[in-house]
């Protein structure tokens, strides 16, 4: 069981949207270039956020795509249902005639706990990580500049 690269994609471009000031709305090419994302893709994605009313779309040249919803009011969840239709536990294969109930059981169970996980996390706790992550980012190389500034060379010994 694996989150596709569509639904991670689509939980990416939701969290730059969150993180927009206002309602500013953000083209896809600035998606792209922020996310490494095509606009292709983007466009896809966006369709689907579209029609679950995540999203809303503004045309013309200041156009561009925003989210429609507080950041705390959308969950990881929400996005997988939206884009997959929900946690899918793996279905034995008709042919299979040894695949026990425990089994089955066993898989909805998995697929049940990570959905539950998934109902927890919202796109403010992204923003949440993604700022800790830039202000780390920021330290670090701030810390590493005065370091470099400091750093007096030793002789090379001939």
């Amino acid at each position: 069981m694996r989150i596709s690269t569509t639904a991670h994609n689509a939980s990416l471009l939701l969290a730059h949207l969150a993180l927009q000031d206002g309602n500013k709305p953000v083209p896809a090419a600035a998606l792209s270039d922020k996310t490494g994302i095509s606009v292709k893709f983007i466009e896809k994605i966006i369709r689907s956020l579209k029609t679950a009313g995540m999203v809303r779309s503004v045309r013309g040249v200041a156009g561009g795509h925003i989210l429609c919803r507080r950041p705390e009011d959308v969950t990881l969840a929400q996005v997988l249902r939206v884009i997959e239709g929900g946690v899918i536990a793996p279905t034995p294969n008709s042919d299979d005639e040894f695949f026990p109930a425990q089994v089955v059981g066993s898989w909805d169970s998995v697929a049940q706990a990570l959905e539950d996980t998934l109902e927890k996390i919202t796109l403010a706790d992204l923003m949440r990580s993604q700022a800790s992550s830039y202000s780390n980012n920021i330290l670090l190389s701030n810390t590493l500049e005065a370091r470099d500034a400091t750093h007096i060379p030793l002789p090379t010994l001939a």
